[in-house]
């Protein structure tokens, strides 16, 4: 079931974050240990920070997050973790199959009629379309109810 984010966003403040290759840790850890900290005025909503990245750099989304936590908690603040996985479509390059493995007679046969043929362009494309994995954590500082359905909650003891 996906989450619809845009609801979540009417009752939180929902910051959006993505973590890539060039993402520096730290700096990241330190804007959502300083998104976290701030305490909700009467009239702002509660945070919850959104943490983005494809299955490449997923260890570094962990280690992100699990820093920050570290953090929070010698802060004395508590921290819930909502972890979400889905999937992205995206386009690849195709891999060109080389000719190898040929006999050295068949190999001076290709070359002579080579000049002969014109190759034909793949017809499938020079990309193709692959599912790869996203992780979502989500970190918020309340209990986010709607997060816990649809994930389940793992808090910090």
């Amino acid at each position: 079931m996906p989450l619809d984010e845009e609801a979540l966003a009417q009752t939180y403040n929902l910051i959006k974050h993505r973590i890539i290759s060039s993402t520096q840790i730290a700096t990241r850890t330190t804007t959502i240990v300083s998104r976290l900290t701030q305490p909700a005025t009467d009239g702002e909503k509660p945070a919850v920070v959104a943490l983005t990245a494809e299955a490449k750099v997923a260890s570094k989304l962990i280690s992100v997050v699990e820093i920050a936590k570290r953090d929070l908690a010698s802060k004395g603040i508590k921290c819930f973790q909502y972890n979400a996985l889905s999937s992205h479509v995206g386009e690849v390059p195709r891999e060109r199959k080389e000719r190898g493995n040929q006999s050295s007679h068949d190999a001076g046969a290709e070359r002579d009629g080579d000049a002969d043929f014109q190759t034909m362009p793949d017809p499938m494309g020079v990309t193709k379309k692959r599912n790869s994995p996203v992780m979502t954590i989500y970190l918020s500082s309340v209990a986010v109810r709607e997060l816990r359905v649809a994930y389940g909650e793992q808090r910090q003891a």
